[in-house]
């Protein structure tokens, strides 16, 4: 009897027939019994579902679907053809089997989960069980304004923008049809998923989960999906970008990525060789790299708040001049303008390529202001010190940041002068020269002249 027991990664291919399943249960058992070392994890890995509350619960009745084998070593491997058995005996192959609709589609998961680790496709019937989710794809055109899609009755938008200084939203669609799997999705379906946003919303995150972690995680959403409509053949869906998402709004921005995809569990109706979606619970609106598996879907319309003042759009030479109201008015400094068009910069650059322009553009503003530091400097020196040579020894004294007030610019020059040396220093140059008459005047014209010869 082993002591130890453990799951391997070996594919069995021997005859199932031939498995003592009754043998395979009394080691287990005996293993339960005596504590071997990892016999709890081995148990639920060798049934597809344990249907008593313990595993110590009647093993005979509530061990069901067995379809690994288990070594006199104590390593357990996965048997190919006990997995076949298993889901045909889940589909009810034998009789229908007595297990609740979430043990049903514990048990179907579990098999799942072995058909990938086998590389297989597995079967309608398994993927039904497990509420398999599939995905439909959505994509980015220009025919469905923001506006055009209407808000769920749920949805707060002043909430979801708040403190986003740069707020997006989007509208993706996608048209009732086959998608890339050869899915037919129906309108049917679509109108479910649309009743599904405006009755509750959608998350959406950057990629689909895996279908495992669907019950237990909840990854931070980038998009929160507001309100949806269903029109002419095609499903319309409308998302708030959530504001942590920078990057996603660039990439939607830049065209960069354009698709999402609806990820949830799809209801199938096989007619006529075809594989119909007639219902679908959508779990998530997920963003997506291009060209994966899943319906065309298509962005058709990118609003952004900065473009609707008082509820009028705005072009930005109005902006522009709103701006220059602000700098007249003393509301926000030039030198400030410069720093976020500073930091705002690379962002231009990456979505419209013209390096050239945003770097002219930003050297530009940066003589401006700095020619208007210095006018501003010179201004209030002259206000308080008489004389060139006077006026240049304070400037070089000052030490004052670049976007100092004229006011600063003055309390600086003030403590300058209230300096007893530097108070002396700039009187001489206010001690006036006699006047030179006649011949002194000969003289030191004669003196200046021979200086001047040496």
């Amino acid at each position: 009897m082993p002591t130890k027991f453990t799951i391997t990664e070996t594919i069995s291919n021997a005859d199932w027939g031939s498995v003592d399943k009754t043998a395979l249960r009394n080691i287990l058992v005996q293993g339960l019994e005596e504590g071997a070392e990892g016999i709890r994890e081995v148990i639920r890995e060798v049934y597809a579902v344990i249907r008593g509350e313990n595993l110590e619960d009647a093993p005979s009745q509530n061990w069901v679907m067995p379809h690994h084998e288990v070594r006199e070593n104590g390593n357990v491997v996965l048997n190919r053809g006990g997995l076949i058995a298993a889901v045909q005996a889940l589909a009810g192959a034998r009789a229908e089997p007595n297990l609740t609709t979430e043990q049903k589609r514990t048990a179907a998961r579990h098999l799942m989960r072995h058909y990938r680790q086998l590389e297989l496709e597995p079967p309608e019937s398994l993927k039904n069980a497990a509420g398999e989710t599939a995905s439909v794809q959505a994509v980015v055109s220009g025919e469905m304004a923001v506006n055009d899609v209407p808000l769920a009755s749920w949805a707060d938008l002043e909430a979801l923008k708040a403190g986003d200084s740069n707020p997006m939203e989007v509208v993706v669609e996608i048209p009732a049809g086959k998608s890339k799997r050869g899915w037919n999705y129906t309108p049917e379906a679509l109108q479910k998923i649309v009743g599904e946003v405006m009755s509750q919303g959608l998350p959406g995150f950057l990629g689909h989960q895996k279908p495992e972690d669907v019950d237990s995680q909840f990854p931070i959403p980038v998009t929160h999906w507001v309100g949806a409509k269903y029109e002419n053949g095609k499903a319309y869906f409308r998302g708030v970008v959530d504001k942590a998402a920078d990057d996603l709004k660039r990439w939607i921005k830049s065209k960069a990525v354009r698709t999402v995809s609806i990820f949830g569990i799809p209801k199938l109706q096989q007619s006529a060789g075809e594989t119909n979606v007639v219902d679908y619970k959508p779990l998530s609106i997920d963003w997506t790299p291009l060209g994966r598996a899943g319906m065309d879907t298509a962005v058709v319309a990118i609003g952004e708040m900065d473009e609707i003042i008082g509820g009028e759009k705005m072009d930005w030479k109005e902006l522009v001049k709103q701006l220059k109201q602000k700098i007249d008015a003393k509301e926000v400094s030039v030198a400030q303008v410069v720093g976020e068009l500073d930091s705002e910069l690379l962002k231009y650059k990456e979505i419209f390529g013209e390096i050239s322009i945003a770097e002219e553009a930003k050297k530009a503003m940066e003589e401006k202001v700095a020619a208007e530091h210095e006018k501003l400097i010179d201004d209030a020196i002259k206000g308080k010190v008489s004389g060139e040579m006077a006026q240049a020894l304070v400037k070089k004294m000052l030490n004052i940041p670049k976007d100092a007030t004229k006011e600063q610019i003055a309390g600086e020059i003030n403590k300058i002068l209230q300096d007893d040396i530097i108070k002396e220093a700039i009187g001489k140059f206010y001690v006036d020269k006699p006047p030179i008459i006649g011949d002194e005047k000969q003289k030191q014209t004669s003196l200046r002249t021979k200086r001047q010869a040496i």
